[in-house]
C-alpha cells in the first residue's frame, strides 16, 4: 500500500533565540524539507497551517515509520 498525505510529525526542537516546543504534534502535513544548508527542517502543513521552521542543530533522533499507508515522523532532542 502506498503512503498518502497527510502525515502526521511530532516535533521536540528550537523555533529561535530562547523558543522551543516539546513534543508538537502536526497531524497535516505534506511536506517536510531538510535543509542543510542552513541548519533547518521545514514543515509544510495543509489549509491555513503554512510551513513552520525548526532549527535542527538542537536535534538528536529521526525516526520516520510507514505503517498500513500512513506515514509517522518523530523528531526529538
Amino acid at each position: 500500500m502506498a503512503n498518502a498525505a497527510p502525515a502526521t510529525v511530532t516535533i521536540t526542537s528550537t523555533t529561535g533565540p530562547g523558543q522551543a516546543v516539546t513534543a508538537l504534534k502536526y497531524t497535516d502535513v505534506n511536506d517536510i524539507e531538510f535543509d542543510f544548508f542552513h541548519n533547518i527542517i521545514k514543515i509544510i502543513r495543509t489549509g491555513g497551517g503554512g510551513t513552520q521552521i525548526y532549527d535542527y542543530s538542537a536535534m538528536n533522533t529521526v525516526t520516520w515509520t510507514i505503517s498500513g499507508g500512513i506515514t509517522t515522523i518523530t523528531i526529538s532532542s
